[in-house]
């Protein structure tokens, strides 16, 4: 026999042999076929039932793009204030990097930057000819092209941007693909690698199979983190005007502490408090009413020690170093306060220069450690702290509770952050639509049908009916190998499309055979008949298999869910019915035919 037909045959047997090692763990998983442990440990990959069959929780959150793009604006915002800071000669472009504090005030001064709506930004100038400066080009080399001009007013000073509105469109769909793929880390951190999150639109689905219900808790807690780290200064002299002017509800009261405040020295710093059930919304219905400053925000923190109780702090809205500056995250203990866990942070380099400079040019002041808009801990800084490293100490709680709590903050932020907080608008536990006797009827039924199919093959065609037989095995093993390999999830659209592709794979190994049938009642000989059979059956097979794989193309891109669970496995299953119905049982047949004797080919 020619070269060829060995190569191909080498093609035949490798895929055969990888295709069943990489079913093989998960044959094993459900304990159907012991594998060895190189096998598991070599091919992890594995196929996990669907939540329509095993049941599980499914999660639906509507991802707050408003916010994104309030955010994004905001960065825009600070780049437009130092760039202005530059146009109005209030110091150099080379000076603009690292700004002093009296640059800083002087600034001040001269621009002010106005945050207005979600997307607006409103720029004044003490000096109002300094507007004439600003033009298309002045912004595009500050924020390129994300923001516009909307109006100039030279008498005023005044300059009103805006983001354009493609880029807010494109940032909404940042915003969902950045949040799925941080929930997906947080999941597979989890160990829920059957888990799948779906993106649509501004939602994201996520369904989490066979999950124990008492650990439902759990992980929606951790998907819904927003995860975002900040370190911020407290502005305990500005506390005095905010909190003592307050019109306090019930259950809010005002307390004070001493507190070292930079150059100002011990400081009296009043906050507000409130305790006992409720206590944390109270503080929350109360923040809207406050007057705040220019460039201030208000956290809350817990009260070490108290029950439900929580207070507020005034901290500078700007964070110098955040959890993008983050290298590492784990959980270590304070020896300090009885072996008591915390979470210990390492930054980058770029964030480790910034938290020196933070710390260097705030010591004697106080700085919020800010997770999720609650502050953890304020501690006061005593020196510049260089190490790159920080830690944050969490709330009251048993041990374990303290040490479950750092072990879940140390997930999301090896995670990352969300790009937006979600809004969770749909929750289900699903039960599973097959019972466990249904689906095992199911099984026993499907191997009952395909075990007659192949035998009415083997009857019918013979020798080709056995070739035709390996051939759809061959294609189901591949379809389900495929799967394993990229750690499907199989559910019940999953096995109608597997059953129709084996169905498809019958059809193709029907009509070869039957045109070698043709072929042979013509008078020609057996490697004739193959020739001309495989050749003129070709097309039909291949124009009916392409025409079903657009139908699956299209499927899948206009589906939802289920419906693009079918057209995946319904055009693996195609593609495999090609490579096995036209490649590998021509090498079986080619095997029978090569022979200078052979005579006859038992096809019935």
């Amino acid at each position: 026999m020619e070269k060829s037909w060995y190569l191909r045959f080498s093609v035949v047997v490798l895929s055969a042999v990888i295709g069943f090692l990489c079913l093989w763990p998960t044959l094993h998983d459900q304990g159907f076929l012991p594998a060895p442990e190189w096998v598991r440990e070599t091919f992890t990959g594995r196929i996990s039932p669907g939540l329509d069959i095993r049941g599980g929780l499914r999660l639906s959150y509507e991802v707050e793009i408003d916010t994104y793009v309030e955010e994004q604006r905001n960065r825009r915002a600070r780049d437009i204030l130092v760039a202005g800071g530059v146009l109005a000669g209030v110091y150099t472009e080379e000076e603009s990097q690292n700004l002093t504090e009296s640059q800083k005030r002087a600034l001040e001064e001269k621009v002010t930057v106005d945050r207005v709506g979600s997307d607006r930004i409103r720029v004044t100038f003490a000096d109002p000819s300094v507007v004439k400066k600003v033009d298309r080009n002045w912004v595009r080399e500050v924020v390129g092209e994300l923001l516009k001009i909307d109006s100039r007013d030279e008498a005023k000073g005044v300059v009103t941007l805006s983001v354009r509105p493609e880029v807010v469109e494109r940032w909404r769909d940042t915003a969902v693909e950045q949040a799925k793929k941080t929930i997906s880390n947080r999941i597979d951190t989890l160990g829920l690698r059957e888990a799948t999150v779906i993106g649509r639109e501004s939602d994201l689905i996520v369904e989490i199979p066979g999950a124990d219900e008492s650990a439902f808790e759990r992980i929606k807690n951790i998907i819904s983190k927003t995860a975002r780290l900040d370190f911020k200064m407290v502005d305990s002299v500005g506390a005095r005007q905010v909190f003592t002017s307050a019109a306090l509800t019930e259950g809010v009261t005002l307390e004070s502490e001493q507190v070292v405040d930079g150059p100002a020295g011990q400081v009296v710093a009043p906050y507000l408090v409130a305790r006992g059930e409720g206590a944390r919304e109270r503080l929350e219905a109360l923040i809207p009413t406050l007057e705040l400053p220019r460039n201030r925000v208000v956290a809350l923190g817990q009260i070490e020690g108290a029950q439900e109780g929580w207070r507020t702090y005034l901290l500078v809205d700007e964070a110098d170093v955040t959890g993008e500056d983050i290298e590492d995250a784990f959980v270590s203990f304070d020896t300090n306060a009885g072996n008591r866990p915390v979470v210990s942070l390492r930054f980058k380099s770029r964030g480790a220069r910034a938290f020196d400079e933070l710390t260097g040019a705030n010591v004697n002041r106080r700085m919020a450690i800010v997770l999720d808009d609650r502050v953890y801990t304020a501690p006061n800084i005593n020196e510049r702290i260089s190490g790159g490293s920080a830690q944050i100490t969490l709330g009251r709680g048993s041990y374990q509770q303290i040490l479950d709590e750092a072990n879940d903050i140390v997930v999301v932020l090896k995670a990352g952050a969300l790009p937006a907080p979600l809004r969770p608008a749909n929750e289900q536990i699903i039960g599973p639509t097959l019972g466990e006797d249904a689906i095992k009827a199911g099984a026993m039924g499907a191997v009952v049908g395909i075990g007659l199919v192949l035998l009415l093959m083997a009857v019918y065609y013979v020798v080709g009916g056995l070739i035709a037989d390996a051939m759809v095995l061959l294609n189901l093993t591949l379809q389900l190998a495929i799967m394993s390999a990229f750690e499907a999830t199989l559910t019940l659209p999953g096995i109608a499309a597997v059953a129709l592709t084996v169905g498809m794979a019958v059809d193709t190994n029907v009509l070869i055979t039957e045109r070698i049938r043709e072929e042979l009642r013509s008078g020609k000989s057996p490697r004739a008949a193959v020739d001309q059979g495989f050749g003129r059956a070709f097309w039909s097979v291949f124009d009916s298999q392409i025409t079903t794989l657009i139908a699956g193309v299209v499927l899948f891109q206009y589906g939802t869910g289920p419906i693009k669970g079918f057209a995946v496995m319904l055009m693996i299953g195609i593609i495999t019915s090609l490579f096995t119905g036209i490649f590998c049982s021509r090498v079986f047949f080619d095997l029978l035919v090569r022979g200078r004797n052979v005579k006859t080919l038992a096809v019935g």
